[in-house]
This record gives C-alpha cells, sequence and structure tokens, in this order.
C-alpha cells in the first residue's frame, strides 16, 4: 500500500526539506458533460507484468525513497530515488536498462533532485533544488545542459522558484508547474536576510497557480496559464529572520495557512496539453484547452458534506493519530528539524486550525497516456483521500468506476495500458509493480 501523507506532515516536511536544502546551498464541446447518478462498476484485475524491488532485490532495484516515477513512448520506466540521489530506468520486461546522476556536486550529479519528467522520446528534466536548475538528460541518459531556476545568485533564491508538481509540456521543451505556498517564498527572504544577503522575490504564482515554464534559454522564463479559485483566507504572514531561530515559531506560522478540508488545486496534464483541474469543494473537473478556453467541465451528481461539529472533532483525533503514526515516512533529510518541532507544536496546529464548511468531493486527478482521465473521490470517512475511482474517456464520457479499496491511483501511466504502483510492505521496504489496465480505461 502506498503511504499518503497528512496535509500537516506534508507542510512539516515542506518546511524542513526547503529548509536543510537552502541551509546546504478532452471532450469536443464546451457543454457540461454530466455522467449518470449510479457508479458502473469497472474490474481491477490488473494483469502484473513485473515487479521490482523489495527486501531480496538485487543493489540496482533496493530503492530507498522513490520519488517520481514515469513512463517512456518505449514502455521504459524511470524511477527517480531521492534518497540514493539517482535514477533507475528499468526495461518492459523489468530488468536494469540503465542508472543517471548519483551523487555529486558537479552538471549531471544530483545535490537535491525532488521531482522529475520524462518525455515520450526518452528525454528527462531533473528538478534540482540544490543546484538551483532543471537538468536535462538526453534518451541515453547524457547531459545535455542545466538550466537555472532563476537569475539570482542567492543560494537561497531557489526557495522561491520551488513547485508543488510538474509535468513535461507536449512540446517537449517546456513544463506546467504548480507553485508552492507564499510562506516558503517567505522562508527564503528571510534566511538570504539573516545571513546579510539582499533578495527580490519574483513575481510568481502560489500553490493556487500554474505555469509553464520555457526551457530554451539558460534561465527559465515563466507564464502564468491558470490562477485558480482561491478560498478567502488571511494573507500569508512575513517571516522574519528572527522567526528562523526558533523552529516551533517557523512551524507555527505554516500551520496557520492550513485550513482542514480546505479545496486544493488538482490537476493533470493531457497528451494534448490540456490541463484538467479541480479547485473546489464540487465534483467539477473543468479541462482548460492550450488557447485557454475552458473546453468542458466533467461533473457528477456528488454533493460535498457539510462539516459538522461531529465531523470537526473526529477530524482533529484522526490527525493527530495520523502525524503520530506517519512522523516515521518524513524524508530523512529532514528529520532533524522535524525531531526539533516536537509533538506540541504539531498537536497546536491541528487543533487550532480552522475548518473549510465543507468536505471536497475529489482528491486527486490523473490523466493516462492516451488521454482518459483517473478521478479519486473521497472515502467513506471524511478524511480518506483513497475513495473510489471514476474514470472518463478521451471525449468526457463517463466509462465507470472502481469502487473504494479496488485498486490504489497508480503511481504512472504509460503506454499499451502499462501502469505503476509503489508498494511499501510491513517495514516500509518499496516495491515498483507495472501491470497492465483493460483498453476502457487506458
Amino acid at each position: 500500500m502506498r503511504t499518503v501523507l497528512s496535509p500537516y506532515l506534508r507542510t512539516a516536511a515542506l518546511v524542513a526539506t526547503a529548509t536543510s536544502t537552502a541551509a546546504v546551498a478532452t471532450a469536443a464541446t464546451t457543454a457540461t458533460a454530466t455522467a449518470q447518478d449510479r457508479d458502473r462498476p469497472l474490474d481491477a484485475g490488473f494483469e502484473e507484468v513485473y515487479r521490482v524491488g523489495g527486501v531480496a532485490a538485487p543493489d540496482w532495484a533496493q530503492f530507498t525513497r522513490p520519488g517520481t516515477v514515469a513512463f517512456d513512448g518505449s514502455g521504459n520506466l524511470f524511477v527517480l530515488d531521492i534518497l540514493a540521489a539517482e535514477i533507475v530506468v528499468i526495461g518492459t520486461g523489468g530488468q536494469l536498462v540503465r542508472t543517471i546522476g548519483g551523487p555529486g556536486e558537479g552538471p549531471g550529479e544530483f545535490r537535491s533532485a525532488g521531482d522529475m519528467v520524462v518525455w515520450r522520446d526518452g528525454r528527462i528534466a531533473v528538478a534540482d533544488m540544490g543546484h538551483g536548475a532543471y537538468q536535462l538528460f538526453d534518451p541515453a541518459g547524457e547531459l545535455e545542459r542545466m538550466v537555472s531556476m532563476g537569475a539570482d545568485d542567492n543560494p537561497f533564491a531557489g526557495m522561491t522558484t520551488m513547485r508543488t508538481a510538474i509535468r513535461g509540456a507536449p512540446d517537449g521543451g517546456s513544463l506546467f508547474a504548480q507553485g508552492m505556498p507564499n510562506v516558503l517564498g517567505g522562508l527564503g527572504a528571510a534566511m538570504a536576510e539573516m545571513m546579510g544577503m539582499e533578495m527580490e522575490e519574483p513575481d510568481r504564482v502560489d500553490d493556487r497557480g500554474i505555469e509553464q515554464l520555457d526551457l530554451s534559454g539558460e534561465v527559465v522564463a515563466a507564464e502564468t496559464v491558470l490562477q485558480a479559485w482561491s478560498p478567502p483566507s488571511e494573507p500569508a504572514p512575513e517571516v522574519s529572520a528572527s522567526d528562523l531561530m526558533n523552529v516551533s515559531a517557523m512551524m507555527r506560522t505554516a500551520f496557520g495557512q492550513l485550513t482542514h478540508y480546505e479545496p486544493r488545486l488538482l490537476w493533470d496534464l493531457l497528451p494534448d496539453g490540456t490541463i484538467a483541474y479541480s479547485d473546489s469543494s464540487a465534483y467539477a473537473v473543468r479541462l482548460l484547452a492550450p488557447d485557454g478556453s475552458v473546453r468542458a467541465v466533467l461533473t457528477r451528481p456528488l454533493r460535498p458534506e457539510r462539516v459538522t461539529p461531529r465531523i470537526r472533532a473526529a477530524t482533529i483525533e484522526q490527525r493527530i493519530e495520523d502525524f503520530q503514526g506517519e512522523a516515521g515516512s518524513v524524508p530523512e533529510e529532514a528529520r532533524g528539524l522535524m525531531d526539533l518541532m516536537g509533538g506540541d507544536v504539531m498537536r497546536e496546529g491541528i487543533e487550532n486550525a480552522p475548518f473549510f464548511d465543507e468536505i471536497p468531493v475529489i482528491t486527486r486527478i490523473r490523466a493516462t497516456w492516451a488521454g482518459n482521465l483517473w478521478i479519486q473521490r473521497r472515502g467513506e470517512e471524511p478524511w480518506s483521500d483513497s475513495g473510489p475511482i471514476d474514470v472518463f474517456g478521451a471525449d468526457g464520457r463517463y466509462v465507470g468506476t472502481f469502487a473504494e479499496g479496488l485498486t490504489e491511483m497508480p503511481n504512472a501511466f504509460g503506454p499499451d495500458g502499462r501502469v505503476a504502483f509503489v508498494e511499501l510492505d510491513e517495514f516500509d521496504v518499496p516495491t515498483i509493480v507495472v501491470r497492465t489496465v483493460p483498453a476502457e480505461v487506458r
């Protein structure tokens, strides 16, 4: 089963990881497409192709912390192992093809690789915060060049260019990227101030926006393509240099921006460059075409549940329990700072966070290789992200639903119906499993 971190642990890990990193360095019309009221059951008996990893794996498949996994057009699977600081390329039969990168300071080596994009022709872009650049590799795994994330030479400037998620654009020369919460940009500026440096915060989108990043030059050029709806909220507080001397205060600042059940910007990129996204608690997935028009809205007649006093109390209790149980899943490079925070700050943040007035229906959106959409809903419990998965075809037609518990959302979709899952055993040892799914849901 895959581990899904709670929003509080995600925030804590992001702040801790950012701090340690810086210190080291398709529908045919515009009408709404409404699906039927009742779920049409889908079978999740996917055929297994291969599995690699686990306790008895060969050295090359002893993954430490798999991050992004992605397929190329030939069906090879690329695995970014964050702790090992390398990319493992796995062939169509589960054999090792090559490894790329490795820990180091030089070009082509990874200082702090956090995300990766693989284009269909096998080229790769790696977001390396340690280098403050995107490293671009050719299909043979050789470094082509590096593209700076920003023109500022300040070592902390990279924190203002961190991204929540990146996707490879169909043109092969740019990325689509979701921004980071504003509080993290303020953190970078505060760290620069503490070191006696000046840093001009760039004009960028936050985690409610998506930019297209042009990689053709020496420095990334960003253009905003989507600014999603944002729930009413207070402006992000300023982070001062003195805050950095108090880890608990820093975490209180970060937690102050969290709201239980606040709708997140969920999105993925379709093969033609259309962005499928949800930004509210309703079941509404908008398809933003490359020309900027919303060409369809996919809906189902499923309404968000109102937050009641009982749900509030149960949610707080569950979030605290989740945090305590998930603390071991924090990246190793961030654990030192996490230990300094203690449990009291976390508990305080969870207990004092406000609530959105209803629980979002949608929890994840993923686009398949052929242009279908897998849309995951909340589970039976209000706080569960792993509920049923609805499948919509490339024409906007509702195909059916995988019932809750039948399948996890795949970590990657590839050609010929291949999907990849990262599974963890009881000791959190990862295994990567590749299966094929039926033609109607590819």
